[in-house]
């Protein structure tokens, strides 16, 4: 059975964070995706110290905004690789020109490049930061 680690569950007012991912896999829910932050225009995801069970090492992570009162919108994936090569190296997602005043969240998608729940992702350092634009 896998270990999961669940950032949050509900809406909250963070800007930049990080944490670790632990047994991870395809989609939202407990098992795949992250704690809730607030933003203006700019977010960086990132990634550091990947490990996969099963599959190659690759990872997609997927950028949504968190919506109460309607479907929640989706903001486009990135392809993390470099993460893979060592504790010290990072994959990065950036994504510009977001909504004012959202509350955002990742999940991953087609971890380690296979379809659906697949493979498991592990990385040593899972991160947000919101300030390249914001400052």
């Amino acid at each position: 059975m896998a270990s999961a680690a669940v950032f949050a569950l509900s809406p909250g007012a963070w800007a930049n964070w990080s944490s670790s991912i632990s047994g991870w896999t395809d989609g939202g829910g407990s098992n795949g995706q992250s704690r809730y932050w607030a933003d203006q225009s700019y977010t960086e995801i990132i990634f550091k110290g990947c490990s996969v069970q099963g599959g190659s090492k690759t990872t997609g992570v997927e950028l949504w905004d968190y919506d109460a009162l309607s479907s929640n919108d989706f903001y486009g994936e990135k392809t993390f690789t470099n993460c893979f090569k060592g504790a010290s190296y990072a994959s990065r997602g950036a994504y510009n020109g977001l909504p004012q005043e959202s509350d955002y969240f990742f999940q991953l998608d087609n971890v380690g490049g296979g379809s659906y729940a697949c493979c498991l992702l592990w990385a040593s350092y899972a991160g947000v930061d919101t300030t390249l634009a914001d400052s």
